[in-house]
């Protein structure tokens, strides 16, 4: 029988609490003050886990088709993310797919009021 667990977000409670994350899909929230003990006694699991806190923040595109972009990423250098180029306007029908995903890297974290940079990787299209 697989273990049964549950993940506590990282977010700060609100006015209903923290939320936990159950293996089934569903959410709860949780009250703040609670042990992992409590959370598993009260859930029926076998483990509580927390995730981990995200550090998101503005990042620049260096290079590749979408150079001088700004968007958001994940401030860990070497953490990738996938961006599109952007779709004709909605007045075309039908729409067309989306372009293919290029990928960036982080490369330099951000800091302050300076975003991360990324570097363009490759698109999602290209192999070997």
């Amino acid at each position: 029988m697989a273990d049964r667990i549950g993940v506590v977000s990282t977010l700060p409670p609100d006015n209903e609490g923290r939320r936990l994350l159950l293996d089934d899909g569903r959410t709860e929230h949780i009250e703040p003050d609670l042990t992992d003990d409590q959370i598993k006694a009260h859930f029926d699991l076998d483990r509580v886990a927390h995730a981990p806190k995200i550090r998101f923040c503005e990042g620049l595109l260096l290079d590749g088709p979408l150079a001088g972009t700004r968007n958001y990423s994940v401030n860990e250098l070497g953490s990738r993310a996938t961006y599109y180029l952007p779709r004709p306007p909605d007045g075309d029908f039908p729409r067309p797919p989306p372009q293919p995903g290029l990928v960036y890297e982080v490369v330099v974290l951000g800091a302050d009021s300076k975003p991360a940079e990324l570097r363009y990787v490759t698109d999602l299209t290209r192999t070997g």
